[in-house]
């Protein structure tokens, strides 16, 4: 079985846009794994739109393989049973005023094994059945990785099959989604907490949270509580019982992040893995004078290793110059906590971030040499290991 390649928001944007570029005539379909509620389905809709292919969701979990073939009905003149083409697969044509058509078959993981044999017949012969698929059709199949939620999964273990297909893992970061987000009109207080808190986007090691689920929570600010605004919010918060709505959003994303999200705008943190990572002088200095309370110290280093992290994968290991500013602000700030919480955080690096080499790069961008040099002293001992 092929091993899928790890592709980010905008990857697999690229991906898709130039796969309908080929207006169907690709000979493989894109498979798309990842956790639930990462965003496969919302790229892949958003791709067609903006194509303007007629889209199709069909969710396989809920499918047979009869009701792929059609609706058997008898044809009494020529002595044979027809099949009447199903309404949720592609229609004979491209509907008037399309450039083609995108059919998202969703939830293959959860497929039967029988409607897997039908996926090899669409995909190699592009007929469903009986039913031929016209000209400009593109196949995008997803499903879910399933550790996390315990889900059933359905491997293609055919080799035929399998060499058909491109299979990508998504795995979301902050940036792109931020950049999702905006276009897509998610709440201003959903953006304003991702970018400030880039790792709470989601958890791999658990359902929640996930970008589903913030967008879930916009709908509900937006919708159910008519918070227009991220003022509006705050305003309600600071002057209204909200444990109703409190429970609402942790039971969309989770305990810790629904908590903190609210605590964002009650009683904010000192500090932001955003401000760690862009080298803000005021909490700097905030910092150097001993006024941030540890327990935000803590959770802002921990969320600007986790960025650190996804930001150097997504680069496949080899920063930019971005990157190694992003790098040198967070030895910037660690290099004035506690001499045993420095001693963790840059274990962490070593651990966690792939970046332990790119140091003595990222110290080359301050130019000033005494700076440069008591930064060093403090990490020496890591450098010398």
């Amino acid at each position: 079985m092929k091993r899928p390649v790890e592709v980010s928001t905008s990857e697999l944007i690229e991906i898709l846009d130039r796969y309908l570029q080929t207006e169907g005539a690709i000979h493989y379909a894109i498979k798309i794994v990842g956790y639930p509620g990462v965003g496969k389905s919302a790229i892949v809709e958003q791709v067609a739109k903006k194509h303007n292919y007629y889209y199709i969701d069909t969710r396989l979990a809920f499918k047979e393989n009869v009701d792929l073939g059609g609706y058997p009905v008898p044809d009494n003149n020529l002595k044979r049973m027809i099949y009447f083409r199903p309404r949720f697969i592609p229609p004979e044509n491209v509907p008037e005023g399309y450039n083609g058509i995108l059919w998202f078959l969703d939830e293959a993981n959860r497929a039967h094994p029988t409607v897997i044999q039908t996926l090899f017949q669409i995909i190699t012969e592009r007929m469903c059945g009986e039913h031929a698929l016209p000209p400009k059709t593109a196949i995008v199949l997803a499903g879910n990785l399933g550790d996390s939620d315990n889900t059933v999964i359905t491997d293609f273990d055919d080799s035929a099959l399998d060499g058909r297909l491109a299979v990508f893992n998504l795995v979301p970061d902050a940036s792109n989604w931020l950049q999702w987000a905006m276009e897509e009109g998610i709440h201003p207080a959903v953006i304003h907490y991702i970018a400030t808190y880039p790792d709470r986007l989601w958890d791999s090691s658990s359902v929640n949270p996930n970008p589903r689920g913030w967008h879930q929570v916009s709908d509900t600010l937006y919708k159910a509580y008519n918070f227009q605004t991220e003022e509006q919010f705050r305003s309600y918060l600071l002057n209204n019982d909200y444990k109703v709505l409190q429970k609402i959003i942790i039971s969309l994303i989770g305990d810790i992040a629904g908590t903190d999200f609210i605590v964002q705008y009650v009683s904010p943190r000192a500090i932001s893995s955003h401000d760690i990572l862009e080298g803000d002088e005021k909490k700097l200095q905030e910092l150097i004078e001993n006024t941030i309370p540890s327990e935000d110290i803590l959770w802002a280093v921990n969320g600007a290793i986790h960025t650190l992290y996804n930001d150097n994968a997504n680069q496949n290991g080899k920063p930019d110059d971005q990157l190694l500013k992003k790098l040198l602000n967070f030895l910037k700030f660690i290099s004035y906590t506690r001499a045993d919480t420095r001693v963790s955080f840059m274990y962490a690096l070593v651990r966690d971030c792939g970046l332990f080499t790119q140091i003595p790069d990222a110290l080359k961008h301050i130019d000033n040499p005494e700076e440069r040099q008591g930064i060093l002293e403090k990490v020496q001992v890591f450098l010398d290991v």
